[in-house]
């Protein structure tokens, strides 16, 4: 699993995508703007923050910078409707690295990251040696009407 894997799974889902920077590592940047009427009639706004970290060890810290950091890029460049009103963000953090903590999977299996006004913010970590990908197990009970869409994501992008 590598960066031109995730782009080429944006584009197969035909979701749009760029290159940046988050953390000072390469990213491909993903968005995606959803309305259905299964999710009470609300509009999702999704971010997807891919970066390789070659053989830098992820740990909690490296993945809530990370986080922030790519929180921070959804605000800024998120131009829709006010977030809560029938809108909101979801950020899917993923990051690629040959050496990732314990502490690191946990927390994104327990989905530790916290919650904000209208807006989620989803860690993902993939083990480059092992393939294997972490995120959440369970669906949290704030904001669980999306994190269906999550999952179904972040499987596509990484099987």
């Amino acid at each position: 699993m590598n960066l031109d894997t995730i782009k080429n799974r944006l584009q197969a889902q035909q979701i749009f995508f760029s290159e940046d920077s988050i953390i000072e590592q390469p990213t491909v940047i993903g968005y995606d703007k959803q309305f259905r009427w299964s999710w009470m009639a609300t509009q999702l706004n999704t971010f997807i923050m891919a970066s390789d970290l070659g053989d830098q060890t992820i740990t909690v810290e490296t993945i809530e910078n990370h986080l922030k950091e790519s929180f921070d890029y959804s605000r800024k460049n998120y131009n829709g409707w006010l977030r809560g009103l029938q809108s909101g963000v979801g950020v899917i953090s993923i990051l690629i690295s040959e050496n990732v903590s314990e502490d690191a999977k946990v927390y994104c299996k327990k989905l530790k990251s916290g919650k904000k006004w209208a807006a989620f913010t989803i860690p993902v970590v993939i083990d480059a040696t092992t393939k294997e990908v972490f995120f959440f197990d369970k669906k949290p009970m704030w904001g669980r009407i999306y994190f269906s869409f999550f999952k179904k994501t972040i499987q596509e992008l990484t099987a």
